[in-house]
């Protein structure tokens, strides 16, 4: 295929080799007690009669005591066109439910979310024709040597045979796209939003804007930053060692590594009021936008975003 050009990665090369494993699954495992379904129980092989009958009860149970909203689906992220289409027909026409979600929008909704406000379209940009083009490549929380192994190769091809080509890696560890990294950056988890409110800083205060392609073609928009952090709006189901973590969802006090973003005082208290609503979001002016990125100076952005504890602060500025 254009993509991999020939190559398979080690999952690839192998993967026929799962159907010929030792430990493969070749019939259903139920969870029993003296021959009995249990919860607590050990698995034991039955018929795929037998475990159907099973879910059928344990389906029906929780039907007959919660209605639709007892039931749920978390759909595979590989299932078919075929299969997803059952599933959904199965969940909404047959059992009245909504309760129905693949991996995949799990595993991307946020990702979608940003590609839609920044760009306009639900998926990357980008053109795997460029990296043969390229003079650097930015791996951005991405270790591609182990997770993106087949465009690696093209990468690390394009950085081999190109001397001029260079990689820089930003992570929050070294790995094993750190071995072919001309500059390295590891960053504290979520130091690396900070880091592009500087870059975006140093862009508007260097000039390096094309004013009419941004008139043209851009527009600036922010959202509410009262938005929680994922959880319960009540402590109710919350071990009493959570309660103070809980509490966050509801109000939350300021740190002084959080108040310079939001241009407050380390120890104002935030009432979170668009828990519900993190994703809204209006348009503002680009000299609002400026002002937005005033906090990120180098300073600051060091001393919230370096990762390494061992890596003196000034080598960490300079990179």
């Amino acid at each position: 295929a254009p993509v991999n050009r020939g190559l398979n990665c080690i999952k690839g090369y192998f993967n026929g080799k799962i159907l010929y494993g030792k430990d493969r699954l070749t019939q259903p495992l139920l969870r029993m007690s003296n021959g009995k379904f249990d919860k607590k129980g050990k698995f034991a092989p039955v018929s795929w009669e037998r475990a159907f009958d099973e879910m059928e009860k344990q389906a029906k149970a929780a039907l007959k005591e919660k209605g639709p909203t007892g039931v749920a689906i978390f759909g595979s992220g590989q299932y078919t066109v075929p299969e997803g289409y059952a599933a959904a027909k199965f969940m909404k026409a047959g059992l009245r439910s909504n309760n129905i979600d693949p991996n995949a929008r799990h595993c991307m909704a946020s990702a979608v979310a940003g590609f839609i406000q920044t760009f306009g379209i639900d998926e990357p940009a980008g053109n795997y024709d460029d990296i043969e083009h390229t003079d650097t490549a930015i791996l951005w929380g991405a270790n591609m040597a182990e997770m993106h192994p087949i465009l690696w190769a093209r990468i690390a091809d394009r950085r081999l045979s190109h001397p001029n080509m260079k990689i820089v890696n930003l992570t929050t560890y070294k790995n094993m796209s750190s071995d072919l990294a001309d500059l390295e950056i590891i960053f504290a988890p979520s130091g690396d939003l900070a880091i592009q409110n500087f870059i975006g800083r140093e862009i508007v205060k260097r000039g390096a804007i094309d004013k009419d392609f941004v008139a043209k073609h851009c527009v600036f928009a922010t959202g509410p930053y009262d938005i929680g952090y994922g959880m319960r709006a009540t402590d109710k189901y919350a071990y009493s060692e959570e309660k103070d973590t809980q509490l966050n969802e509801i109000r939350h006090t300021l740190t002084a590594e959080e108040a310079p973003g939001q241009r407050r005082k380390a120890g104002e208290v935030v009432e979170q009021k668009n828990a519900k609503t993190a994703g809204k979001h209006w348009m503002i002016s680009q000299a609002e936008f400026e002002r937005g990125l005033e906090p990120y100076d180098l300073d600051y952005v060091a001393s919230i975003a370096k990762g390494d504890l061992d890596e003196p602060m000034e080598d960490f500025k300079k990179k």
